[in-house]
């Protein structure tokens, strides 16, 4: 009989101390959790503690390593009152971060996209537009720019909050890589990079979904004759002035997006383009169109000579 107590009383103050440890503290309340990137379990165990969700860091960690030797995922996490500390580790384990849907409009460029992520809680802007001019960071997805500028795919996401900037732009990457495809060239002998600058010109001129291949002849057209594509978005970049009418000072910009004083292709796209306008950069229709102005309802008029052109601009744009 002593025996057998000497057996059983161990193990029921040791399945106390579990059963306690394991408990949620008293006072715990329900509350969002933060996992930062990088994080050790050690350093997430403690911040729980800190956050009254577990009653000890140690047992935690200690759960952790032999239990179930799983890895804890980054991102913003809720839990709730009266879970335990192994609920709380399973559910970080899991991954079941708290996630927001999210829609990049086609056109938007780099700062836009940086904007409306830290407006919907999914990582920070200027760490955002810092990973997205990191050369090694870029280099790392294949992407040979001075910026991820244009090699974003525009759509809508579901991404976790409290996100690591890296993960948002690579999601959104691969996804442009999928929609691009993986060539040596495209279309009329072009690079990947020469058909995203293109479209991304494409995209923030066209309004209307059936110009967007004629839109692209124009450009191609110019191109071949080494003529300026004076395009008005390009300038807007060049200001960094995205609202607003464009003045004479932003036209004489020295800027070498400014495709008003300067020949060819700006150095990168300008925005993220869309599918639609990928294609019609790479597809562009064939015709002898050289010149398109605006008919002020979201169409253009396309002409073949400057007389022509002139002609669309004294009719359709007296008035401004």
């Amino acid at each position: 009989m002593k025996k057998l107590l000497f057996i059983i009383l161990p193990a029921l103050l040791a399945a106390a101390v579990l059963y306690y440890f394991n408990s949620p503290p008293s006072g715990m309340t329900e509350q969002s959790f933060t996992v930062a990137y990088g994080e050790t379990t050690r350093t997430i165990a403690v911040n729980l503690h800190k956050n009254n969700l577990i009653r000890s860091p140690n047992f935690f960690v200690y759960s952790s390593r032999l239990l179930l030797r799983r890895y804890i995922r980054a991102g913003r996490y809720k839990i709730f009152s009266g879970m335990s500390s192994m609920e709380i580790l399973l559910k970080l384990t899991r991954g079941d971060v708290l996630s927001r849907k999210i829609t990049i409009p086609e056109g938007f460029n780099l700062f836009q996209i940086a904007d409306r992520l830290e407006a919907n809680e999914i990582c920070n802007s200027g760490e955002f537009l810092s990973y997205a001019s990191d050369s090694s960071y870029l280099k790392s997805l294949g992407i040979n720019a001075p910026s991820a500028e244009g090699y974003l795919f525009p759509d809508t996401y579901v991404f976790p909050e409290s996100s690591d900037s890296r993960d948002i732009i690579g999601a959104m990457r691969r996804k442009m890589k999928a929609v691009l495809g993986d060539r040596p060239a495209y279309g009329p002998g072009m690079t990947a990079h020469e058909i995203l600058t293109l479209a991304s010109l494409v995209e923030k001129e066209a309004r209307v979904y059936n110009e967007r291949e004629f839109i692209s002849s124009v450009f191609h057209n110019r191109l071949k004759r080494n003529m300026r594509l004076d395009c008005d978005p390009t300038v807007r970049y060049a200001v960094k002035k995205f609202t607003g009418p464009i003045t004479v000072s932003d036209l004489k910009s020295n800027s070498p997006y400014n495709t008003y004083r300067r020949t060819g292709l700006p150095p990168t796209p300008i925005c993220s383009p869309g599918r639609e306008s990928i294609y019609a950069a790479m597809y562009p229709k064939k015709t002898d169109y050289l010149y398109f102005v605006s008919k002020n309802d979201g169409s253009h008029k396309f002409s073949r000579t400057l007389r022509e052109h002139n002609e669309a601009v004294m009719l359709y744009q007296r008035r401004r």
